[in-house]
């Protein structure tokens, strides 16, 4: 089990305190996505933002490579 904040998904950019935390990478994603897009405010903009333009597999492979590896660094909760 891992925890990570939303600001730690948004590797910094953003986002608020709230904490997810789940057994795999995939379902922190899972957990943090409807957070995102039901916030309403400038913090996680740049995450929804990014959510709803339809990204290329390119940016999302890019996000999601970059966020397996803080998972594998992150320690178990």
């Amino acid at each position: 089990m891992k925890k990570f904040t939303c600001r730690e998904i948004m590797n910094g950019e953003g986002g608020c305190d709230e904490v997810f935390e789940a057994e795999t990478a995939m379902d922190i994603t899972k957990q943090s996505s409807g957070h995102f897009m039901s916030s309403t405010d400038e913090a996680h903009k740049p995450m929804r933002d990014m959510m709803t333009s339809r990204p290329s597999q390119e940016e999302q492979k890019k996000w999601w490579d970059w966020f397996n590896g803080e998972w594998s660094k992150k320690e178990d909760a």
